[in-house]
């Protein structure tokens, strides 16, 4: 099993112009889960442009609380959902995994067509 590289899951977003990192945690996967009826559900919701589920995953990705909570919608608005729903959906399939990308089948840095 290879070894998990610390960052490895995480997924760069833009947000009202301003660059932030979704991070995956448990914590984050048991409550996305929790509010969508599963992952699957969550890339549904977010597939469809759901906003207040495009909202929840990037609150919970960034891991803020509190008053920098209550600025995600409008940061997600002012960014615009098309911008979002990739990262995002890649977020999820990565909390999917246990917070790890998906494997391409080849070594970290190997380019899977050189096999």
């Amino acid at each position: 099993m290879a070894k998990a590289t610390l960052g490895a899951g995480n997924v760069d977003i833009t947000l009202d112009g301003e660059p932030a990192v979704l991070r995956p945690s448990l914590q984050a996967a048991q409550s996305i889960s929790r509010q969508n009826g599963g992952i699957s559900g969550a890339v549904r919701a977010v597939g469809q442009f759901d906003f207040d589920a495009i909202v929840s995953v990037v609150t919970l990705g960034l891991g803020v609380t509190g008053a920098e909570a209550k600025e995600i919608p409008n940061k997600v608005w002012k960014t615009g959902l098309t911008e979002l729903v990739g990262p995002v959906s890649s977020f999820l399939t990565i909390l999917a995994n246990g917070g790890r990308p998906i494997s391409t089948g080849g070594e970290e840095g190997e380019d899977p067509q050189n096999q």
